[in-house]
């Protein structure tokens, strides 16, 4: 347990300006003096140093009544701010600070302001108070008994004497101690299941999120097979009409020299018959003198010819009925080829559409792959809360054991007390 070994006083109360150090060994020390010789302002000094804010318990007025008043008799001038250093052994570590000493101070100026140090650095009340409290040492416990309170207790009731005893001997902390642990119990559990709650509505918003991921990724690779298969249809009829109009363009290619070889043996008929019709009226004239059997022979050639020129015609008409149903074959299969175009560009049109669509679904994917992951860190950090709030329970489950064994204990020693 920590003991003072020192206390400096200056300016505090019937303390002047001059620096007043009282030094304590380890053990029972007594300070004796006359009245008015501030032996109790000695207490009063380790109220204040330990942050007490009450006025009344340290006797006094206001905060700047604590400070030295002056004398006119000592010809000492009122001071202007009031100072306490308390300097602890610390060599059990019993106080959560890093030094065997430790030292304390607490200055308050006319304005009613406080300062406070901690081995020389300037800290909060809080603060001092809690480190403090971890060693057991608080102005309100029952490290500290004021001037009149063993006085008191002989003219209180027992019940009333029994609550100062066992504030005096640290029962009343425990109990405060042990009601602050259920409350964080309490509020630990109700965080746990606020957590869970939590949890299981973040777990079902990640489940209903994976299947409209999944759904959006099947839909995805549906409509991208959809597209290659038609793109591989497309380039099959594109390779079979080139074909067929390839194939067209060399047959309309062959009846077109055809009917132009025919059509030079045509233009050759006509003029060999227009040779021979000359040559018919040459002879006509030469018949008389001649006689018919030279004439039978022109004639007989004439009806070859004629023949032979019929033939011809003939097939002029049937290259020509071969040609015109050839160039309607190639019109169709232009058509056709028209028609695929514009299909082509159809699909395109559509190919694009469908990457927009792919890109929004790819975009809409990544929100949310980006909510479930967000939602995943969400779900570790609860867990990890949960765990922490677990842990923590377990802690006050465990100082609500020692406080109640401690507490146990005290009762049992306040019992021994009355009884003897």
């Amino acid at each position: 347990m920590p003991y003072i070994k020192k206390i400096e006083l200056k300016g505090f109360k019937s303390f002047g300006p001059k620096n007043v150090q009282v030094v304590l060994d380890k053990g029972f020390t007594v300070i004796t003096g006359p009245n008015g010789s501030g032996k109790s302002n000695i207490v009063d000094a380790l109220l204040f140093a330990s942050g007490e804010l009450s006025t009344r318990r340290l006797r006094a007025e206001s905060a700047a009544k604590l400070i030295f008043h002056g004398s006119e008799k000592a010809g000492l001038e009122r001071g202007k701010v009031a100072k306490v250093v308390i300097q602890f052994d610390n060599t059990d570590g019993r106080i959560p600070v890093d030094t065997s000493t430790v030292t304390i101070s607490r200055e308050v100026y006319r304005n009613g302001q406080s300062v406070y140090r901690l081995n020389g650095r300037r800290i909060s009340r809080t603060y001092i108070l809690e480190t403090l409290s971890m060693a057991g040492i608080s102005s309100t416990s029952q490290n500290i008994i004021v001037q009149g309170t063993i006085t008191r207790l002989t003219e209180i009731s027992s019940t009333e004497r029994r609550k100062i005893i066992e504030d005096l001997v640290g029962i009343a902390q425990y109990d405060a101690e042990k009601a602050e642990a259920e409350e964080k119990l309490r509020a630990a559990d109700i965080s746990i299941r606020t957590a869970m709650g939590r949890i299981d509505e973040v777990q079902r918003r990640i489940d209903d999120l994976e299947r409209e991921r999944n759904n959006l990724l099947r839909y995805a690779f549906i409509q991208n097979e959809i597209k290659k298969f038609e793109a591989v249809k497309l380039s099959h009829e594109i390779a079979q009409i080139q074909e067929k109009i390839k194939d067209a363009s060399s047959k309309a290619d062959k009846v077109r020299e055809k009917v132009e070889k025919l059509r030079r043996i045509r233009d050759g008929l006509r003029s060999k018959r227009r040779e021979i019709e000359s040559e018919w009226r040459k002879l006509s004239s030469e018949m008389v003198e001649e006689g018919g059997s030279q004439v039978l022979k022109v004639q007989m050639k004439i009806g070859e010819l004629k023949s032979r020129l019929t033939e011809l015609t003939t097939k002029i008409s049937s290259g020509k009925a071969t040609l015109e149903g050839l160039k309607r074959v190639r019109e169709n299969h232009r058509q056709q080829y028209e028609s695929i175009r514009k299909e082509i560009r159809e699909n395109r049109l559509k190919k694009r559409k469908l990457k927009r669509e792919y890109e929004k679904i790819s975009n809409e994917i990544a929100a949310k792959q980006a909510e479930h992951d967000a939602l995943a860190e969400e779900t570790a950090r609860l867990w990890e809360n949960l765990g922490e709030n677990s842990r923590r329970i377990r802690e006050i489950e465990q100082q609500l054991d020692k406080d109640y064994k401690r507490l146990t204990y005290l009762r049992s020693e306040n019992s021994k007390a009355q009884t003897a």
